[in-house]
């Protein structure tokens, strides 16, 4: 059976149903068929045929009553690293930032109207979060998120509200469109983003632009961390700078890859 989906085409039910499964077992890091019923809501005696199908197909292991992901997806999620342009290019330059800086730099890039992190760098200071690598972030919430949304045409970030809107997730998030767009606009003469607790309370970062010659936007280099240490950084020293010099090193690895 095939249902409308969110792009306007045609949804295979099965296929829906198999990836819900694929995802809580990933969310859950195993589980066996009546948790999996619990989180996905598909009946146990199909979640036990999609379990049996994924098993012999070598996408899940079975250890007693508990499946778990097989280590088949490792060729996937390497396959997709490695062919995602800023991986390899963003790798050395944001290891050292995040020695020069002590914080966690990250690299991210978007797709489908959000973004994902591609590279994190940890630096001697850096504080513990849930945001690793293949973590999907909402860009009007991040300081990654806003240094890519002020080069997108403005009709792509009403492409972006629309279709994921402006959801908070603190009282500094932003929320409407008109502070978006004067954010925006600053970032744009700035050359920088700022994130002051909008996305973790407590946390705020820094996001510079990653572009190609043609203004294509490639990504996002971010340093985040506690907020009182960070904004200090701000003030004092030359964090923007130094941000700004690693999202032009990685332009030129992109360039010349």
């Amino acid at each position: 059976m095939t249902t409308p989906g969110v792009d306007g085409g045609n949804r295979v039910e099965a296929v829906v149903k198999t990836l819900d499964i694929l995802e809580a077992l990933w969310q859950a890091e195993g589980a066996g068929v009546t948790e999996l019923t619990e989180r996905t809501g598909v009946a146990k005696s199909t979640v036990h045929a999609h379990l049996t199908t994924l098993r012999s197909k070598g996408y899940v292991v079975q250890d007693g009553d508990e499946y778990r992901l097989s280590l088949r997806f490792l060729s996937f999620g390497e396959h997709v690293k490695h062919a995602e342009p800023l991986y390899e290019a963003a790798d050395a330059p944001i290891d050292e930032l995040s020695a020069q800086v002590g914080e966690r730099v990250l690299c991210s890039t978007h797709q489908n109207g959000l973004g994902t992190v591609i590279n994190v760098s940890e630096g001697t200071r850096s504080f513990t979060s849930d945001i690793d690598v293949g973590t999907h972030t909402y860009l009007h919430s991040s300081a990654g998120g806003k240094a890519m949304l002020a080069h997108f045409p403005e009709e792509r970030v009403e492409d972006v509200i629309e279709q994921w809107g402006l959801p908070a997730f603190s009282e500094n998030t932003i929320t409407d469109r008109e502070t978006l767009y004067d954010e925006l606009d600053a970032t744009r003469e700035d050359g920088v983003a700022y994130n002051n607790g909008e996305y973790l309370r407590g946390i705020s970062a820094i996001g510079a632009p990653i572009l190609g010659n043609d203004g294509t936007v490639y990504g996002a280099v971010t340093v985040a961390g506690p907020q009182h240490r960070l904004e200090n950084e701000w003030e004092e020293n030359d964090l923007r700078d130094r941000l700004l010099s690693t999202a032009n090193t990685i332009e030129v690895n992109v360039m010349f890859s």
